[in-house]
């Protein structure tokens, strides 16, 4: 970890590196940010307040992730002024592609006279929500949970950060603060830490120390709470009938206990029916809706800068998700969620076209005729830049007209030699296997494992990438002593499970093990799994079943001999080489496999309670 400090210490400081910036004084940056508030014309003044993504560009079979800067984004982000960018897989292929392409983002912005950087962000959550291509992955945050060590989860986020950093991206998106405590939650699941709102404040202060120890901003989410919902506010607009009392004494213990630890606060498209009383006729259905928290000016405004005592910045969740765009005209979700207190707007419009690109053009018009007619404040719009300006004063994205700025962001070597010895090097792929392999935890053990190596073992998978998986595992065994004959395991991929022969596929075996990953409260392959165990114990063999998503599927097979969660279940691209631009790997499920064979003895703890 020293080394990897050493380097970062280096990008940071050095004069000839590539994302360094000056120190700027408490009175110059107050006074420098007044001006600049003052002087910027508010179409500027709008625009900082966007966050797009670059995700796509064009239709149909020519629609094409964004590697490189066409003309049209570059002159697009010279024009603009961003308060900034937000990238996702898409964008992120490998370190030296990724550093180039944010080199490229912060150059033509400047090229366009912007007199502060770009926050460059990302959805790097670890474990499930990873958007590098390359990299550590990490176990993810139940995983980290389940260690039961809350600077586990320091020692994640930092490298996380420190890979983040080197490559330019300067604000992730996480931690997930959200208690899960709906088991039928769709889309938080394992990405929070716990249904404990203790454990989740513990892990989450410690996770946005690490971002913070290698200068990579924290942006915590989703405020005020996703965990007790049954929709996915990707496709649906979900609710919480919940009171401002209920969420106090749940929901909202993580957030008071860190607000003022992170300088963004991401808000929830949820409706909160006891708390935001102002609704609005869905454009989708002409029902009555209530505002989501996005918009709602009492969750963001009286209950989070009030009563919580936040004082950085507020950021949408993605206004382009179906949750907003569905059932808000987008120019009257600009007005809400502003008006509301909300301080950037992410993805608020889809540029993927050229007719996109001129549909801005007349968006952030139609914004700046509500400013002007006052259907927007004018003092809110300031607040918020204002907001923005300061952190991104506070962590050296303000400009110094004394730095060669352009010239600076086309020496770009240096950066891409540095991104390309830290992303993914051995040294945290080595953390990230330590962290799956203490997280693995022992739900269940009758006698089932240690499993002995000179047993004919059926590994039954339902994901083809994860072959990979059960091999980096097995490898992994041999290394350490533990020698595990591969002709003696038979893996078989049962992704679709309803037309496999089980009787057939556990012929032979002295033992299977079983891995079943839960996403959702519908369990489709639960009738599958348990046809698995019976067959096998006619057969006088034992199961081990690898609970390798939500870890809620272990009470429903109780009969099966032995169960392990590993809270992930994503597969391996290919085998790791140890070399710069090796894909993301998920480490959990080879971790539970290595202990199954007695690689190493499960101590991790259920985060959750089912």
């Amino acid at each position: 970890m020293k080394r990897g400090l050493a380097l970062l210490t280096a990008l940071v400081v050095g004069t000839t590196t590539l994302f360094s910036q000056s120190a700027i004084t408490a009175q110059a940056k107050a006074n420098t940010i007044e001006a600049m508030v003052q002087e910027m014309p508010v179409e500027q003044k709008v625009a900082q307040m966007f966050m797009p993504s670059f995700r796509y560009w064009g239709t149909g079979d020519d629609k094409k992730g964004v590697t490189e800067l066409n003309d049209e984004l570059r002159s697009t982000l010279k024009k603009y002024h961003f308060g900034g960018v937000i990238l996702f897989g898409q964008n992120a292929q490998n370190a030296k592609q990724t550093t180039e392409l944010v080199a490229d983002m912060q150059k033509a912005n400047l090229q366009g006279g912007a007199t502060s950087s770009l926050l460059i962000s990302i959805d790097q959550e670890g474990g499930y929500v990873s958007r590098l291509n390359t990299g550590t992955q990490m176990p993810g945050n139940m995983a980290i949970a389940a260690t039961g060590n809350p600077d586990n989860a320091y020692k994640v986020a930092q490298i996380m950060g420190e890979e983040l950093a080197v490559q330019g991206i300067n604000l992730d998106f996480g931690p997930v603060m959200d208690v899960n405590n709906n088991p039928a939650n769709p889309i938080i699941g394992v990405r929070s830490f716990s249904d404990k709102p203790e454990v989740v404040a513990k892990f989450g202060q410690r996770y946005i120390d690490g971002l913070h120890a290698n200068g990579v901003m924290s942006a915590l989410k989703h405020f005020p709470g996703h965990g007790d919902t049954a929709t996915d506010s990707h496709t649906g607009l979900p609710l919480i009938d919940k009171s401002y009392d209920e969420l106090k004494q749940f929901e909202l213990i993580p957030y008071a206990s860190v607000a003022k630890s992170t300088d963004f606060i991401m808000t929830a498209h949820i409706q909160y029916p006891q708390i935001e009383k102002g609704t609005y006729v869905s454009k989708k259905t002409g029902e009555v809706i209530n505002l989501p928290a996005t918009l709602s000016k009492t969750i963001l405004t009286d209950i989070l800068r009030k009563d919580l005592g936040f004082d950085g910045v507020i950021v949408t969740d993605a206004m382009d998700m179906d949750a907003i765009k569905e059932h808000f005209d987008r120019m009257d979700a600009a007005k809400y969620a502003i008006n509301a207190g909300a301080n950037l707007l992410l993805i608020p419009v889809d540029l993927t076209t050229v007719a996109d690109l001129q549909s801005l053009d007349e968006y952030i018009a139609g914004i700046v005729k509500m400013i002007q007619s006052g259907e927007i404040s004018e003092a809110r719009v300031n607040d918020s830049v204002t907001r923005i300006l300061n952190v991104k004063a506070k962590y050296g994205l303000l400009y110094d007209d004394s730095l060669n700025k352009i010239s600076k962001w086309s020496r770009i070597q240096p950066s891409v030699n540095l991104a390309e010895s830290v992303v993914g090097c051995k040294e945290h792929h080595d953390v990230e296997w330590k962290m799956a392999l203490q997280a693995i935890t022992s739900v269940k053990n009758d006698d089932a494992f240690p499993i002995a190596t000179n047993k004919k073992v059926t590994v039954l998978y339902p994901a083809e990438n994860q072959k990979l998986s059960i091999t980096y595992a097995i490898n992994k065994l041999n290394e350490s002593g533990i020698k595990v004959d591969s002709n003696n395991v038979n893996a078989i991929c049962v992704k679709d499970f309803a037309n496999v022969d089980v009787n057939k596929a556990l012929e032979g075996a002295d033992e299977v093990i079983c891995i079943s990953a839960t996403y959702s409260a519908e369990v489709k392959n639960k009738d599958f799994v348990n046809s698995v165990i019976k067959t096998a114990h006619a057969n006088n063999a034992k199961v081990v079943l690898v609970s390798a998503h939500l870890p809620y599927d272990s009470a429903l097979y109780p009969e099966a001999d032995g169960i392990v969660a590993c809270y992930s279940g994503k597969g391996m691209p290919e085998l790791p080489t140890g070399m710069p631009n090796n894909k993301q790997y998920g480490a959990n499920l080879p971790a539970a496999i290595f202990s199954i064979f007695g690689g190493s003895n499960p101590t991790g703890v259920m985060p959750v309670s089912f």
